[in-house]
């Protein structure tokens, strides 16, 4: 009676846990990944529930039940996990071994050993969350929550491969009633009830962190642009900075600046202007990388911190963004008319701070407003390296502002 309440007591949790999660994320829809977590925890409580329950746990109608249920359920926790670190999981290949592992116990059945069935059904599991751990560890950080969650799986997977196979060296040629009894599946049960309790609180800690860091990160944003605003984009540029200085990374500083925003405004209205300013940063986030910075530390002046990028790619960065920006059509403004941007760009030295290397991009895009404006100058070549309209074609001389 007692080993029948623990071991039921195990899909009860899971099905606490998903419901947890299923809560989670109705209250933030936007993390995919809470909600493929809650349809593991449901998948594994299903399969428990099928193991137990059922009149005859050694037919095939339960077999291939309880199989479907703990591989979607093993193959959600790794495809949830992966999501978070936004790591593709193969699924197909994932599949592919759920569905060798099923092959391979139906045949085992057929020939009445249940001990194959057993290994068949653990091992695939096994690989499973092995080949899945081996995919997340290339994304995850190395903050303690991170390390505490490929621990988990890694132990999961050792424990599907070692366990069963410990059992059938030890208990000999066993049915599914008789491997419910063994000490060593006992021991499964704890093992899988203390790794649902600690994965599920950790997952919820790392949600809650998430969401924690969401709320932080839009009080950071300036609402027009979605880009970074003064204080924390300088406190993220520093930090790059020092980063830069330990890994001998490049560092390429891009100051940019909206050409006679003042008359914009005069001349259509600060809504428009907005529209003009909400335009350049969404150019702006679509144009850099995720280890790029950028943004708005001004009231039409942007910046931009490329990582690990030297003057050429850095030059031809900026151009791209210009030329784009140039071609841009700003709901509100005459049609005809195009707005344009100036450009400063200043490549990081190892033994300057924050302050003197913006300064120095920021003299280049002064010199570039002073030099006509719709240009690109570089402050360590000390030249022009954009030109503006009036070295373009006929049919790119457009009215501008």
């Amino acid at each position: 009676m007692s080993e029948n309440i623990l071991a039921l007591a195990n899909p009860m949790l899971n099905m606490v846990f998903g419901i947890a999660f299923l809560i989670l994320w109705r209250r933030e829809p936007g993390a995919r990944w809470i909600a493929i977590i809650s349809v593991s925890y449901f998948a594994s409580a299903a399969g428990f529930f099928i193991f137990h329950l059922t009149p005859d746990p050694n037919g095939i109608p339960a077999v291939v039940a309880m199989h479907l249920f703990y591989s979607l359920g093993t193959i959600a926790m790794v495809w949830g996990i992966g999501t978070r670190y936004g790591q593709l999981i193969p699924h197909r290949l994932y599949a592919f071994i759920a569905g060798l592992g099923l092959v391979m116990m139906v045949g085992a059945s057929f020939g009445a050993d249940y001990n194959a069935r057993l290994y068949a059904a653990n091992a695939s599991y096994g690989l499973i969350l092995a080949l899945g751990t081996q995919a997340i560890a290339r994304k995850a950080g190395s903050e303690l929550l991170d390390k505490a969650i490929l621990f988990l799986l890694a132990m999961g997977a050792f424990q599907f491969f070692v366990r069963p196979l410990v059992a059938i060296m030890v208990q000999g040629e066993m049915t599914a009633v008789e491997y419910r009894e063994t000490p060593f599946y006992a021991v499964m049960v704890v093992w899988l009830a203390l790794a649902a309790v600690l994965m599920a609180l950790i997952l919820l800690g790392a949600a809650l962190t998430d969401q924690t860091k969401a709320v932080r990160d839009d009080a950071e944003r300036d609402t027009l642009t979605g880009l970074k605003v003064r204080g924390p984009f300088e406190t993220q540029a520093i930090a790059m900075l020092q980063r830069a200085r330990e890994e001998d990374v490049p560092i390429s500083v891009i100051v940019a600046d909206i050409d006679h925003f003042k008359r914009v405004n005069d001349i259509w209205g600060h809504q428009v202007g907005d529209s003009a300013i909400a335009g350049f940063g969404d150019l702006l986030r679509s144009a850099i990388r995720s280890t790029d910075i950028a943004g708005r530390v001004g009231g039409e002046e942007f910046c931009l911190f490329v990582w690990d990028c030297p003057a050429g790619p850095t030059r031809k960065l900026a151009e791209r963004i210009r030329t784009r920006f140039e071609h841009m059509q700003i709901e509100g403004i005459s049609d005809g008319v195009r707005l344009t941007a100036s450009f400063g760009i200043a490549q990081w030295e190892p033994d300057e701070g924050y302050g003197r290397l913006f300064a120095r991009a920021d003299a280049a895009l002064y010199r570039a407003k002073q030099a006509g404006r719709n240009r690109i100058v570089s402050q360590d070549e000390g030249m022009l390296l954009a030109m503006g309209p009036h070295q373009q074609g006929p049919d790119m001389r457009r009215a501008r502002v």
